[in-house]
């Protein structure tokens, strides 16, 4: 009686923990979220059988609005569409879904992640969109222009710039991780110089300004330490 008694509490184990196996991992990229929205999807999920896990990483910047990645290989065929329907009804209506690979981010286990952007603009992350801009120096003792085109193209202009400097007024630009974006000359990668991206909120006597400021991380070979700044008025 004990021998048939412990075979069925293996047996119960044993499927306890294929049953686990087969349980599909979300992982939520919460960053941009309020911790109740961050907490009320995550209980969603896991009421409808999700193994979840939440995170504070930056998004690639190629995602721009609410989108769920997962892997090829996952053992529940309906985890993605069950996946969608929850973070549909938690308020964050699933745009894009892809398969594997985004940016820098695999998945290649039973797993699926979600990006929810948040309702209102001013917590959501910065954009590539939000980068092409027309930016000018500031608090610079020569003047530049930098337009950053949204084809991926760059155009510096100003004063005293050098012959040979020339060929680096023009080229790509590349924005592949928050804070940092590139630019590249078409005179070749390594004349490339990156440049940290800062946000934030100042004022003059009309209103608040939310600016966009782009400070050179080394020497930039035109405008040398000078900071680029774009601004909207709130």
């Amino acid at each position: 009686m004990i021998i048939i008694f412990r075979k069925y509490l293996l047996c119960v184990f044993i499927l306890f923990l294929a049953g686990c196996a087969n349980t599909t991992t979300v992982h939520i990229y919460a960053k941009y979220i309020p911790d109740e929205s961050r907490i009320q999807l995550k209980q969603a999920l896991e009421e409808n059988g999700f193994n979840v896990e939440t995170n504070t990483l930056d998004f690639p910047t190629s995602i721009s609005q609410n989108t769920m990645l997962h892997s090829l290989m996952l053992q529940d065929p309906n985890a993605v569409e069950a996946a969608k329907q929850t973070a549909n009804k938690s308020g964050f209506k699933i745009s894009d879904i892809q398969a594997l690979k985004e940016g820098n981010h695999w998945y290649t286990k039973n797993a699926i992640a979600i990006y929810p952007f948040p309702k209102d603009k001013q917590n959501s992350p910065l954009l590539k969109a939000d980068l092409a801009q027309h930016f000018k120096t500031a608090s610079c003792d020569s003047e530049y222009k930098l337009k950053l085109h949204k084809n991926g193209a760059y155009e510096i202009s100003g004063e005293n710039v050098s012959e040979e400097n020339k060929g680096l007024l023009k080229g790509t630009w590349h924005y592949v991780q928050y804070p940092y974006m590139e630019l590249r000359p078409y005179k070749g990668i390594s004349w490339s110089r990156y440049f940290e991206i800062h946000q934030l909120v100042t004022q003059d006597q009309v209103s608040e300004i939310e600016l966009i400021q782009l400070k050179p991380v080394e020497k930039h070979y035109v405008s040398q330490h000078c900071v680029y700044e774009f601004g909207t008025r709130l």
